[in-house]
């Protein structure tokens, strides 16, 4: 399907529509319009959303515990039922809880990431802290270590991104860009070098 990504809205602060009912196999509304976005119609989205966007984002916002990761994380889900309700089988679940599963998730993948997102802004800290001289330098605020490193260069920024947002040893980043270890790893203390210094720029 070539539409393009559907715009996911929180659900009010009156917490409408956050109750599912479950219908058994294909027999529920859930299941029937499961079977119109498999074949392409935005439309049926639109009435999904209507019917299980609330207890979507309650089970997003429950998992992952932040309200705008929460609708990001229903975004990527009503994504999902969009371009993989194909794989649906009333025969194996109810509707409610093929929706829940994949809801499930995709929001303790995005936890996951948050958590990994913050341990590399740590380890940076942590590496940025090693440069510098006073007690009072060495008092690093995650939320200024994220600012500094979104200013970097693009390059470098992709490549610290494999090194610590990804986890991806220098061996891996070069089977995965095709480029020999000896220059990752000279681009990596490269680009912490840069780090370090836009650190060492930023405003008190």
């Amino acid at each position: 399907m070539a539409s393009p990504r559907p715009h996911v809205a929180a659900p009010d602060a009156a917490g409408r529509r956050v109750r599912l009912a479950d219908g058994a196999g294909g027999g529920s509304e859930e299941a029937r319009l499961l079977g119109r976005i498999a074949a392409g119609d935005e439309a049926a989205l639109v009435a999904l959303y209507a019917r299980v966007g609330g207890a979507v984002y309650a089970t997003c916002l429950r998992i992952v515990g932040d309200p705008d990761d929460a609708q990001d994380a229903t975004a990527e889900a009503f994504w999902r039922f969009w371009t993989r309700s194909d794989r649906f089988d009333p025969r194996l679940c109810s509707a409610t809880a093929w929706i829940l599963t994949v809801t499930r998730r995709i929001a303790l993948d995005a936890r996951r990431s948050r958590t990994r997102h913050g341990a590399a802004l740590t380890r940076f800290g942590r590496e940025l802290d090693t440069a510098a001289g006073s007690p009072e330098e060495r008092a690093l605020d995650r939320h200024d270590v994220a600012d500094v490193f979104a200013r970097l260069a693009p390059g470098d920024r992709a490549l610290l991104e494999a090194a610590y947002f990804e986890g991806l040893s220098g061996a891996e980043i070069s089977t995965r860009d095709a480029v020999a270890l000896g220059t990752v790893k000279s681009r990596l203390r490269a680009a912490m070098a840069r780090l370090r210094i836009a650190w060492g720029r930023r405003e008190p």
